[in-house]
């Protein structure tokens, strides 16, 4: 049982002076939920996987709750957008857990229309953050694009360009549109000023079709006139569904469809990239090997390596490259603090990050001054062993 002392201390949000006394700008450890953290592409690891989100092919990806999938899905999203150099895919994000709440899995067309919401919602955002990319395309093509949003996004386009205007940054968009496109480097408010103002005097109406029809008419504007090579349909949040958590051999009704599209929209230049929980892995993949190949199967697998990387990637962003390890913040009897909690873990990052910042969470609750000591970890690792279960999370009845 977790007592209330418990979770008021895992609960607690430390003061940014306090991470400042200790050389850090921000806290790394605090965000366990990856499309809420801001610095996620400044320590992003396991980059075979990275590689398998991004390429040019169908791939389902499988990970344990809490292993990495929505991590690999917003940096594969962050960095599609980094500029506009180079040859990037487009990233769309689609999140099977903010489905209608209908009890039943999406039609076929009923999936391409919420494609196209999403798909428009993460364009918007996107161009939002780079309006050059916009803005090089030809006045046909923009008004193309203008007569799409005003087709797929869920509101008005001036109701979100106001957005923009008043809040002066494109990140005002990221909260009610797709908030996974929290991206760095946001362009002069007078460069959004000038985004918003053509597309607001742009004059076209709504596209019309078929849900098919303006899906394909979508990805022609994406990948020939905004010049994206391709597009990946990143789909997550399958184990969000209470159904599926429920009885997860259920899960395959809310993917098959989209998989139907599969060999079409690889015509298209169109990808999916599934993530989801090794747990349902027994089910789909029986059925998708009639879909996509075998070599299109992979799985996030974390190893204690990898998960000290992950630490002290984050302690390196927050100190600027200071410091390498929480060693650097330790008493001198203190050595080698990542490995000391990887250890007496099981091997998942949100786990490793949990108890790492309760370890944090020890220190500050005692003491202002000083150092991180041995009894900060030895509690931290006590609190886990405690805790494992919900920690790691309950797993679907097969």
């Amino acid at each position: 049982m977790v007592s209330l002392a418990d979770n008021l201390l895992e609960e607690q949000t430390l003061r940014t002076d306090w991470f400042q006394r200790l050389g850090l700008r921000f806290d790394p450890y605090v965000h366990l939920e990856a499309s809420s953290d801001p610095h996620l592409s400044e320590y992003t690891v396991n980059l075979d996987i990275f590689r398998t989100a991004w390429d040019a092919a169908p791939a389902i990806i499988f990970a344990p709750p809490g292993g990495g999938k929505t991590a690999t899905r917003v940096a594969v999203t962050r960095t599609c957008w980094y500029d506009i150099g180079g040859t990037y895919p487009f990233p769309l994000p689609y999140n099977l857990g903010a489905a209608p709440l209908t009890g039943k899995p999406p039609t076929a067309d009923q999936h391409l229309h919420l494609l196209l919401e999403a798909g428009t919602c993460a364009l918007l955002t996107g161009l939002a953050f780079r309006p050059e990319r916009l803005l090089r395309a030809s006045s046909a093509e923009i008004r193309a694009i203008v007569g799409m949003l005003r087709a797929g996004l869920p509101g008005p386009l001036n109701y979100y360009l106001d957005v923009l205007r008043e809040t002066g940054t494109p990140a005002g968009l990221t909260p009610i549109l797709e908030r996974t496109y929290a991206l760095i480097a946001p362009p002069p408010q007078d460069a959004l000023h000038h985004f918003c103002g053509v597309l607001e005097t742009t004059n076209a109406d709504a596209a019309r079709g078929q849900p098919e029809e303006l899906f394909r008419l979508f990805v022609d504007l994406v990948t020939g006139a905004l010049g994206f090579s391709h597009i990946l349909i990143l789909i997550d949040g399958i184990d969000a569904i209470y159904e599926n958590q429920a009885e997860n051999r259920l899960a395959l009704q809310w993917v098959d469809d989209l998989f139907d599209y599969s060999k079409t929209w690889s015509g298209w230049k169109v990808f999916i990239k599934l993530f989801a929980p090794d747990m349902i892995e027994p089910h789909i993949t029986d059925y998708l090997s009639t879909h996509i190949t075998t070599d299109f199967i992979a799985r996030i697998v974390w190893n204690a390596d990898l998960l000290v990387e992950l630490l002290r990637k984050r302690i390196f962003a927050a100190s600027d490259g200071r410091f390498e390890s929480l060693d650097a913040i330790s008493t001198p009897a203190l050595a080698d603090v990542e490995w000391q909690i990887v250890d007496e873990i099981t091997p998942l990052p949100r786990v490793a990050l949990q108890v790492t910042r309760r370890a944090l969470l020890n220190y500050a609750a005692r003491t202002n001054e000083g150092q991180l000591d041995e009894d900060d970890i030895r509690q931290a690792i006590a609190w886990y062993q405690l805790h494992a279960a919900r920690l790691q999370g309950s797993a679907p009845r097969a």
